[in-house]
């Protein structure tokens, strides 16, 4: 079975596939709350499907954020989700590659993507990099440093920072 894959202002989406994707997150993601964290709104997302049904997911955030002071353009991976049922199949790094594709041409600096601590190896071999220094997001309008979860880089049109201080200057994604 061959995947296709789509790109999509999050927009732009029928409420089919609003719901579509509501259901497989609820797969992938059973026992989270919503409510416990501010997450920022994915922009575009890359649908990957496999004879029409959705079997993974990447949401894209792009924001004008900051490295140790300096403005920085920084593209976002959030919400990565394969449905139980279909992974270890390629999909996600499919779905992940189109999007890393999608931010070179906008002229984003550098990828950041935030995940479990298991998951820190997965990516490792997709190429990004964990970055060791803080990261600054806003929750509720409040500031204060990201902790939720281990903090990946990936380059792009530059350099990702591995170290130092990263603001997103918003909730994180």
């Amino acid at each position: 079975m061959s995947a296709t894959t789509v790109l999509r202002a999050t927009a732009d989406l029928s409420q089919k596939e609003t719901d579509e994707l509501t259901a497989m997150k609820a797969a992938v993601y059973p026992n989270s709350s919503p409510a416990a964290r501010e997450w920022a709104p994915r922009e575009w997302g890359v649908f990957v499907r496999i004879e029409g049904q959705l079997v993974s997911y990447t949401g894209i955030v792009i924001r004008d954020g900051s490295v140790n002071g300096t403005p920085a353009s920084i593209g976002g991976i959030g919400g990565v989700a394969t449905h139980p049922a279909h992974r270890g199949k390629g999909y996600a790094p499919l779905g992940m590659a189109l999007a890393l594709d999608f931010m070179l041409g906008r002229n984003v600096d550098f990828a950041l993507l935030v995940c479990r601590v298991e998951l820190v190896d997965y990516y490792s071999k997709l190429g990004w990099h964990r970055f060791i220094g803080q990261l600054l997001e806003t929750q509720y309008g409040r500031p204060e440093v990201f902790s939720f979860n281990e903090v990946m880089v990936g380059d792009l049109n530059s350099p990702a920072p591995i170290e130092g201080t990263i603001d997103l200057k918003g909730p994180a994604w």
